[in-house]
């Protein structure tokens, strides 16, 4: 079985003069961030690795585990350091189309963390035309399709899924799709099965994901109650595990900011504040809460998306675009960086955004919004309203 830890890492992208302006110290002296002396993360047997490679660098098996342990790192630090350190140790590999399989996995897995889509697919495609029944290349594959909107083939590849990987997995891949093409009551009737009987024996991190899905299901059928327990449960079986998941708890956030619950989650997110997206969480409820130190979360995520935007990284459009709508009261901006995103993802929290911007700025920009939805036929209460305000606007205009 593949470990589908990195799953969570999933979903998450201006011309210069509509970001933030770069910032600026007032002085020389400012201090911007004290590193420590060593990495704490960089345990033993890493270090370990590490002086193995440097012994043996023509070792791809060395080379393997060291770049998956850096990408294991990236997951449970949310630090994107460590993906980079992941992309050294498979160097000698980069442009090689006849790279070994297992570096093309890695090299596919790092490309998608970049949003370089199509050379994750590329790679994938060499993979699996080297080994059909990889599942690990076809569930990889199956979350690049759906996070593109090309619901149709992650169907395809979640369905190569249902002879090669346990029953939870295969299912809870093909319920996802279905409950973002109009299925969505059928799909969360599954979630349920599948979260009975056998599947209690299933990997701890197999169950926080199937959860995760669950919950995302029911928030978008306006079940609240079911999204609530989901994500709570999912969140429980993280701290059971000592495990982070960045991706269920900006889910959890998100759900908690629409009911209105920002001291929650306040509360909760404080420990990340090396999360873009968690800290992007936090400052939305610190401005509702009117909380002391709302101005300098904004000032930090001022700076990162600044410092993203000047290494032409835009895997963060879609955090920026948020920041900007709702914390920086910037709509036109927003509205640039949510076209952007769009551009590469389609993922619901995509949609909705490009909506909320567009009906703060420009209600017929939503028209790519609006088509997609209607042609997959996407279940979402968030869409719903939105859609209702938008046909307001229109007609008022």
């Amino acid at each position: 079985m593949p470990d589908l830890r990195w799953l969570a890492a999933i979903a998450l992208i201006a011309p210069g003069w509509l970001c933030a302006q770069p910032y600026t110290p007032a002085s020389p002296e400012t201090v911007l961030e004290t590193l420590p002396d060593t990495d704490p993360a960089l345990t033993e047997d890493i270090r370990q690795l590490q002086q193995a490679v440097g012994r043996r660098p023509e070792s791809i098996e060395l080379r393997t585990e060291l770049a998956e342990r850096y990408i294991a790192l990236a997951r449970q630090t949310d630090d994107p350091r460590y993906n980079g350190y992941a992309q050294a140790a498979i160097s000698i590999w980069q442009d090689d189309p006849q790279a070994p399989t297992d570096i093309l996995l890695i090299r596919a897995q790092l490309s998608q963390r970049r949003h370089a889509f199509d050379l994750a697919k590329a790679d994938l495609q060499q993979v699996l035309e080297r080994d059909p029944r990889n599942p690990q290349a076809w569930l990889t594959l199956s979350v690049i399709e759906r996070v593109t909107g090309q619901l149709a083939n992650a169907h395809k590849a979640c369905a190569a899924l249902l002879t090669l990987a346990e029953t939870l997995v295969s299912g809870t891949c093909l319920a996802d799709i279905a409950s973002l093409t109009g299925k969505a009551s059928e799909a969360l009737s599954t979630m349920d099965r599948l979260l009975q009987g056998e599947a209690a024996a299933s990997a701890p991190h197999l169950r926080r994901w199937a959860l995760t899905i669950r919950g995302e299901i029911a928030w978008r059928l306006g079940q609240s109650t079911l999204a609530s327990e989901a994500f709570e449960n999912g969140l429980e079986l993280a701290r059971e595990a000592d495990q982070f998941d960045g991706y269920l708890l900006s889910a959890w956030a998100d759900f908690m900011l629409e009911q209105g619950r920002h001291r929650a989650v306040d509360a909760r997110l404080k420990p990340y504040p090396q999360s873009d997206a968690l800290l992007l969480r936090r400052a939305i409820a610190a401005r509702h809460l009117q909380h002391p130190a709302a101005g300098e979360m904004a000032d930090t995520l001022r700076r990162r998306f600044a410092a993203s935007q000047r290494r032409g990284d835009e895997v963060h459009l879609r955090e920026h675009a948020r920041f900007a709508l709702d914390v920086d009261n910037r709509p036109a901006d927003a509205l640039w960086l949510a076209q952007r995103n769009w551009a590469t993802q389609k993922e619901p929290a995509d949609a909705v955004l490009l909506l909320r911007a567009a009906l703060a700025v420009n209600p017929s920009a939503a028209e790519p919004a609006i088509t997609f939805v209607r042609a997959t036929g996407l279940q979402d209460v968030r869409v719903e309203r939105l859609l209702l305000e938008l046909d307001e606007a229109l007609s008022a205009a």
